[in-house]
């Protein structure tokens, strides 16, 4: 029986419930799967007690998910799709009615070897097994089972939090049958949303193979070169393409004990023996380093003891001094050679100059990344079959823009193996067949956007194929070329007479390109001739951070309000272009989608969101309020709704609409979207991000051949009554007496309430034009504010929102 069928109809169970057996359970259930999630009977409850006592582990686990930061469900209700239970009353139970069964237990191949026994006896023959482990061997762990059972045992390692992490690593063992390995990766990707990796079975797979060998470096030439914590986080987090939490933040946030266990399961099972089959050239540093082993000692784990490298003093962070283990004041690292270099925007070139610069900064960076380079090369055909896999491995589960094979790219990779000799670090053998095949231009990746390759030890540059289902834009490009486009936007024709208009400018703002996109769409499109539908789409890190505030911020400054009265209908115009013209329109929303951002959703005529969507009309945080037309849709919504209801009465959905905007609601997920009215029950949830423009072009396309007609421009909108709106008025007025608004709070709240309610006139409805004159005027009146200028200063400087 096929994993990939509708997701109601598929049970898991998922054994364990600590921190990752819980998550991945709320995972499952967030993809709409029924799951048990077992833990053992907690020591000493009698047989003959309360099932609420023997499923207390589960129970318990349970709560913790409901209360977890982030949040670990996508919609608290997805908690009901959870089904608690023990290993000793229910395993069996469970297992027999499961497609799935996820073991996260503890590392210890004896228990987990012992309670796979119980499971392939239970489990039906088409079920799948899987483990958690994040280091032994699947096929160790399948030993003694029967010989079905070994071949449906596949490794399936997520990262935590497993919500979140985009990787997942599936491991076969030389017993799994591949149409197995392969059902399960398919589902991982299309069901779950993740990026799946496929990893041979050697300790720690893949990520957590290079990750610790990163950290081992990094701990070591942190210690030769005399580095700060801050210095050493500094050059590797941004600078480099990681993330902020670079490595001793990272640390922290992992667990201080945990990167202890992962040092020490490394050395026991790696050899430093080149005639070993586990040879590992880096196996004399898996040594946990002496300030390691003293904060272990005093409980200095990081986060979960709220003391690690760094710490929380009040409001003050301090960090910790790496010769006296004692905390001291913060000082931010200053590398004067980095001065230059720090500015420079594009990754690849900045980290070729970060590497090749003088001083200490560069000594740390050649000492840690060449060195890493090397071994990543070496773990080709070793622990993968090619480099493209350990470069998903550290970009989905690390969280790096670019992984060791890209980075030694942007280097230059014969420039690494120089510097390597140079170093007295012979070249690993796929390093140097690469140079000797290609020399001096020897790349890694290389090919067109459209038919990309990575070079494989012994075959050459071998094609990247891009997975069914998926839809790369800048192939498209590469194929089709670009139909239109701007500085900041362009329209790509993206097959089958769909075309999608890409934002591609900074944070993806609704600036003039942007705008001007958006108009010209539609126009364009109609003259080309051939196309039966637009998706409006992007895969870059977010869909649209919302309007451009330095182009708001000059006009309010110069108190130039016709110009910015201009712009603000140039856009409204454009997204009523698109939702009243003569093709379907299906954005494909996901990551920050603000502001601006929602309007243009709002004006589609579906949705395809991916499920991490976090999306809100926060305009009140920079003292405006939305003026693209997105009040005008929360109020046109609410009439539609009112419309099916008998004596229906907007005012329900025009009060969530109030509260949304008026407190800067911005939704953790797609499926909260949906419960603030951003998302209609109709729109689509896909939870693989490079899924989503792909699912949005076939939904135009079903649009299309629908006999698609767009909706009535001039169709009324019902308004709620001036008594109801009233209530909103002294909502906000109630909020400002009790401290949890500011005057400024106040007055915009209020904006938003006459808007929504078209102006309290005491009309029954109103036009869509009348409700977005209103916004235009509103927002206009909010400009020329003090406080609004002062809040929009405050966030371009900051990020951050001003209460004033």
């Amino acid at each position: 029986m096929s994993l990939l069928r509708p997701t109601h109809l598929i049970t898991a169970t998922v054994l364990g419930a600590g921190t990752m057996g819980a998550q991945i359970a709320a995972h499952l259930a967030n993809a709409g799967i029924r799951t048990f999630l077992l833990d053992m009977v907690p020591r000493d409850t009698p047989a003959g007690a309360p099932k609420a006592a023997r499923n207390a582990l589960a129970l318990a686990a349970l709560q913790q998910l409901l209360k977890a930061k982030p949040a670990a469900y996508t919609d608290p209700g997805h908690a009901a799709r959870i089904t608690p239970g023990n290993l000793e009353d229910d395993l069996e139970r469970a297992c027999a009615a499961s497609d799935l069964v996820i073991e996260a237990v503890v590392e210890r191949l004896d228990i987990k070897q012992t309670l796979f026994t119980r499971v392939a006896a239970a489990a039906g023959p088409h079920a799948i097994l899987s483990s958690n482990t994040s280091g032994l061997g699947i096929g160790a762990i399948a030993e003694g089972l029967p010989e079905a059972a070994r071949a449906r045992l596949v490794g399936m390692h997520f990262f935590n939090p497993p919500r979140y992490m985009h990787l997942l690593e599936v491991v076969p063992s030389r017993h799994s049958d591949p149409a197995v390995v392969a059902e399960l990766a398919n589902f991982s990707d299309r069901v779950l949303g993740k990026g799946v990796v496929l990893c041979r079975d050697t300790p720690n797979f893949i990520g957590n193979r290079v990750g610790t060998a990163e950290m081992l470096l990094t701990f070591t030439t942190t210690a030769a070169g005399d580095y700060s914590v801050e210095e050493v986080d500094l050059l590797n987090g941004p600078l480099m393409g990681r993330p902020r939490t670079a490595s001793y933040r990272l640390g922290d946030l992992v667990g201080i004990d945990v990167v202890g266990h992962v040092i020490r399961n490394l050395a026991a099972v790696l050899s430093s023996d080149p005639a070993s089959p586990d040879f590992d050239e880096l196996h004399q540093l898996m040594v946990v380093p002496p300030m390691i082993e003293q904060m272990l000692q005093r409980r200095l784990l990081g986060d979960k003891t709220k003391s690690g490298f760094y710490r929380k003093q009040g409001k003050a962070i301090q960090t910790l001094d790496l010769h006296t283990l004692e905390y001291r004041d913060n000082k931010p690292a200053v590398f004067p050679e980095l001065a230059e270099v720090a500015t420079i925007r594009d990754l690849g070139k900045r980290v070729a100059a970060a590497l090749r610069a003088p001083g200490r900064a560069g000594e740390f960076l050649r000492k840690v990344y060449l060195p890493l380079f090397n071994y990543a090369a070496a773990r080709v055909g070793v622990i993968c079959d090619t480099a493209k896999q350990i470069d998903d491995a550290m970009c989905w589960g690390y969280g790096w823009q670019l992984g060791p094979f890209a980075l030694m790219d942007a280097a230059g990779v014969a420039w690494c193996a120089e510097q390597l000799t140079a170093m007295s670090l012979a070249p690993a053998p796929a390093l140097r067949e690469l140079v000797t095949a290609q020399g001096p231009a020897a790349r890694w990746y290389a090919g067109r956007p459209s038919a990309p390759t990575v070079f494989v030890p012994g075959a050459g540059p071998t094609p990247i194929t891009t997975p069914a289902g998926v839809l790369i834009l800048a192939a498209a490009k590469d194929t089709r070329g670009e139909l239109h486009s701007n500085k900041t936007a362009s329209l790509i024709d993206i097959g089958d007479g769909i075309a999608c208009l890409e934002f591609r400018g900074k944070m993806n703002v609704l600036d003039d390109g942007a705008v001007t996109m958006l108009g010209e769409a539609l126009p364009t499109l109609a003259r080309i001739g051939g196309f039966r539908g637009l998706v409006i789409g992007n895969q870059g890190e977010n869909f649209c951070a919302g309007a451009d505030l330095r182009t708001i911020l000059a006009a309010a400054e110069a108190r130039d309000f016709a110009t910015l009265e201009r712009a603000v209908a140039t856009l409204q115009n454009a997204l009523m272009d698109l939702r009243h013209g003569d093709l379907p329109v299906v954005v494909a929303p996901h990551g920050l989608t603000l502001g601006g951002g929602v309007e243009v959703t709002l004006h589609g005529d579906a949705v395809v969101a991916n499920s991490e969507l976090y999306m809100g009309l926060v305009e009140i945080g920079v003292g405006l309020l939305p003026a693209g037309g997105g009040l005008k849709e929360m109020a046109r919504r609410a009439s539609e709704w009112a419309a099916q209801v008998p004596d229906g009465d907007p005012y329900p959905l025009v009060r969530r609409a109030f509260e949304n905007a008026a407190a800067g609601k911005v939704s953790t997920s797609a499926h909260e979207a949906r419960a603030l009215g951003f998302l209609t029950p109709g729109d689509s949830v896909v939870f693989h991000r490079a899924r989503v423009v792909a699912e949005a072009k076939r939904r135009a396309i079903g649009l299309a051949e629908a006999g698609y007609v767009p909706p009535d421009r001039a169709a009324a909108i019902a308004l709620t009554s001036p008594g109801r709106g009233a209530s909103l008025l002294m909502g906000a007025q109630m909020f400002f007496w009790g401290g949890y608004a500011s005057a400024h709070d106040q007055k915009i709240a209020q904006k938003i309430a006459q808007v929504l309610c078209g102006g309290m006139t005491g009309k029954p409805s109103a036009t869509a034009q009348e409700l977005l004159d209103r916004e235009r005027e509103a927002f206009c009146s909010l400009a020329g504010e003090p406080a609004t200028v002062a809040r929009i200063k405050h966030m371009l400087e900051t990020g951050k929102p001003l209460r004033n």
